[in-house]
């Protein structure tokens, strides 16, 4: 990223290329400086559709902080000078439509980066539900699908049901898998039994546990099914020390990675080392606890 660019996690029409280029033509700005750079989640917010959009005739999409557990899908972007001006002018800031807002996304490693995205202002929001109509919805599908997201988090949202959850998988690696000494808590709060995964990633023997780092290897493990997702993240959270999103003090970061599995790539919950004095800790070279 040079200078003058901003991170920014487009989550709505912006997935969508085409709508991007044809709003910057109808007001005869240039489309260009927007880059995109990989899929990525919103840990612990969801999609509504409580705002009406005169332009798109219909509900627009927004997200809102949300229990431990939601997730919403996207892209990560960069925006140069021009491109950050332009998607200001798109996204209503001036009008008191949309504000900015700072945001932690988590992209297929597993690593949170901080980012940029646009929330509807409380003063637009309505208290009742805001049907899009179904061109918009469309172009937020089928720029999930491109990059492999799933929909689950949008459909929930367009049919007005309770939050979603839409990753209920988990990816463990070390004292949780199956035969070590917290396999009891795997057990207790997921489904059926696990499945041989990876993620890239370098694995630390931090002694009694291992930790998982941004790293260019491969790390093995297995992944599980949450049975109870918010349950279960609650009870996950206490045992590897995570506070939440912005908290001090947390000895690993509850994150969504990209997993490699025997049926292709999926995305599940697990959690990252945070690094703690990590020139101490003795990288583990197989990226397997069980051969360490």
């Amino acid at each position: 990223m040079t200078d003058g660019e901003l991170l920014y996690f487009g989550y709505g029409s912006n997935l969508d290329w085409s709508d991007w280029k044809s709003w910057c033509e109808q007001k005869h700005l240039s489309p260009e400086g927007l880059v995109e750079k990989t899929p990525c989640w919103l840990p612990d917010y969801t999609m509504k559709f409580h705002y009406y959009s005169h332009s798109r005739d219909g509900g627009a999409a927004d997200i809102i902080e949300n229990g431990k557990g939601h997730a919403v899908p996207g892209v990560l972007f960069t925006m140069d000078e021009n491109a950050s001006k332009v998607m200001d002018k798109k996204e209503g800031v001036g009008a008191g439509i949309y504000a900015r807002k700072a945001v932690r996304v988590a992209i297929p490693n597993g690593t949170l980066v901080e980012a940029m995205t646009y929330c509807v202002t409380p003063e637009r929001r309505e208290n009742r539900f805001v049907q899009p109509t179904n061109r918009y919805v469309q172009s937020i599908e089928q720029g999930l699908l491109k990059r492999n997201l799933p929909i689950g988090e949008l459909k929930n949202a367009i049919e007005d049901f309770s939050p979603s959850f839409p990753v209920e998988r988990l990816f463990v690696y070390g004292t949780l898998m199956l035969g070590e000494i917290r396999q009891a808590t795997t057990a207790h709060v997921c489904n059926g039994e696990g499945k041989s995964a990876t993620v890239k990633g370098d694995l630390i023997d931090l002694g009694a546990y291992p930790g998982l780092i941004e790293g260019d290897g491969t790390v093995q493990g297995e992944v599980y099914h949450l049975d109870q997702v918010f349950q279960a993240l609650q009870t996950l959270d206490s045992i590897e020390g995570f506070y939440g999103y912005g908290a001090e003090g947390s000895l690993y970061t509850r994150t969504i990675v990209e997993i490699q599995t025997n049926d292709g790539p999926q995305w599940a919950w697990t959690y990252m080392y945070n690094q703690h004095n990590e020139s101490k800790n003795k990288r583990i070279e197989s990226g397997d606890w069980r051969r360490r």
